[in-house]
């Protein structure tokens, strides 16, 4: 067993979780409230196929979780919380199926009050978000043309900069060999602004139509196995959680990982392997914190330079959690105590599942 394992610490009970079938869509709609902070609660609403109403329920369950860490280590006064829509795998998504849905969820953000406010994550638009506006005002991440911050992919990709920047050290960009796996908006957005700033890059990505991106940026193409295995300066995962396991942490030629993907780690005891390895993780729930920041700065009246402020404070809480691991616990840990610091989150040992 490492010298640095330790039981792993998570948040105490969820303050509200509310599942019910669509009236109109048949589908499950669920929201989870893992907690509030001055009665208010903010996370994205995530629609997607899963293969039954219960694998929905642990999904939004495990992100609501996830968010509160988020909120609390960014420094925000929010709680966490997520929504889901769940598409059933074997039917069509029509555009009347998808109002309807978006209907549905609606009524259910709205039966909490002010309690829980939702945002875009996988699967919704900010045309999705000003639909929902029909049915309930607890929404955030409206259109720009509407006062919002709309997209907030460009400004997670701004943050993940920002991680890396400082999870470089005295290493600057231009110049370092980064490996981005995952072109989607946040990882293509990050590619060009590393690519602005000098740095060689390896680009990877499922969809083979992303070699065009890795073309006009002059950067070399891998394919997703290959790329956990490229030597480089800073691995940056922007694609699906999980992708950290023990087979692949024992690969790893790169001493930083840092990337916007949520839920890197296939378990707990991986950030240990990192830390054994010598390789310096940065949380995932710190580094892609940027797209929250924007979301919460729409509840006060959008600021694009107050939001990119803020943001810019995700390098120096990477900073302070890396100072902490230094004096022998691995950066998850640190992350943690940190949020629980920043918050008042009361923290307990157990086996549940990480952030």
């Amino acid at each position: 067993m490492s010298a640095l394992t330790q039981k792993p610490v998570v948040l105490r009970d969820y303050e509200d979780v509310r599942v019910r079938r669509g009236r109109r869509s048949g589908l499950t709609v669920a929201v989870a409230v893992h907690r509030t902070v001055n009665g208010r609660s903010l996370g994205g609403c995530r629609m997607k196929p899963y293969a039954s109403p219960d694998d929905a329920v642990r999904d939004v369950e495990r992100l609501a979780r996830a968010m509160s860490f988020k909120a609390a280590v960014a420094g925000l006064q929010l709680g966490g919380a997520k929504g889901v829509i769940a598409l059933d795998p074997t039917e069509s998504l029509t555009d009347e199926l998808r109002r309807d849905a978006l209907h549905d969820f609606a009524e259910l953000v709205e039966s909490f009050e002010g309690r829980y406010i939702t945002a875009q994550d996988v699967g919704i638009s900010a045309e999705d978000i000003a639909f929902m506006e029909q049915f309930t005002d607890h929404v955030a991440g409206r259109p720009a043309a509407e006062g919002g911050c709309g997209d907030p992919s460009p400004y997670t990709a701004h943050g993940v900069e920002v991680a890396i920047r400082a999870s470089l050290g005295s290493r600057t960009i231009s110049g370092a060999h980064i490996v981005i796996i995952g072109l989607g908006h946040v990882g293509g957005a990050l590619a060009q602004r590393l690519r602005n700033a000098g740095a060689k890059l390896t680009l990877s990505d499922v969809d083979q139509g992303k070699r065009e991106l890795a073309q006009q940026l002059w950067a070399e193409w891998a394919e997703p196995g290959e790329a956990m295995k490229i030597t480089a300066d800073l691995l940056a995962p922007c694609a699906l959680g999980g992708i950290l396991t023990p087979e692949s942490v024992a690969e790893l030629r790169v001493p930083v990982i840092a990337g916007a993907a949520n839920n890197q780690l296939s378990d707990e005891s991986v950030a240990d392997l990192l830390s054994d390895r010598g390789i310096v993780w940065a949380p995932d729930f710190v580094v892609n914190a940027a797209g929250l920041i924007a979301v919460a700065d729409e509840l006060h009246g959008f600021d694009p330079e107050r939001a990119e402020r803020s943001i810019a404070g995700i390098g120096h809480t990477l900073r302070q959690i890396y100072a902490r691991a230094a004096a022998g616990k691995n950066t998850l840990l640190a992350a943690k105590e940190l949020a629980a610091e920043r918050s008042g989150i009361e923290l307990e040992e157990s086996d549940g599942d990480h952030v």
